[in-house]
């Protein structure tokens, strides 16, 4: 007995598709570093939509230049022997950068206003934010060793 089950057409259409651009053209130009940021980010952005998290940042491609710039070092240092394995030292971290690049606490989050509600202490933050950070560093140590 077969089953005859008919598969909804997906929607999905990966970014680099967007950019009219082939996948091969993309990460030709990509470094390494680049390519575990995306992965990071994305994947770090897909958990917190899966877990209903409070607070979704906007896809990588909508994000502020200096935001890009930021997030590359920090994936560089903790794709490296500098890492940290601490939820609170990367969140505190998150929070010097987040201020270096003129954001500021917000109760709702707005890239236009630049406000973000987690720009608070690691032990204020409910859980689904705090487990954005053990999610980050479980990304990072998959990209470091997979990417």
């Amino acid at each position: 007995m077969t089953c005859n089950v008919r598969k909804p057409k997906s929607s999905f259409k990966p970014w680099w598709d967007e950019r009219g651009t082939s996948r091969e053209e993309v990460f030709e130009t990509m470094t390494r570093t680049e390519r575990r940021a995306r992965f990071i980010y994305e994947a770090g952005r897909s958990a917190a939509i899966a877990a209903r998290a409070p607070v979704i940042s906007a896809p990588w491609d909508q994000r502020e230049e200096n935001f890009k710039a930021n997030f590359l070092k920090t994936v560089e240092r903790q794709c490296g022997p500098q890492r940290s394995t601490s939820p609170k030292e990367l969140h505190e971290r998150w929070i010097k950068s987040y201020l270096s690049i003129g954001w500021k606490y917000g109760e709702v989050y707005s890239q236009e206003e630049r406000t973000h509600p987690d720009l608070v202490s690691y032990k204020t933050l409910d859980i689904l934010e705090q487990n954005k950070s053990f999610v980050f560093i479980a990304l990072c140590k998959i990209a470091q060793d997979f990417i």
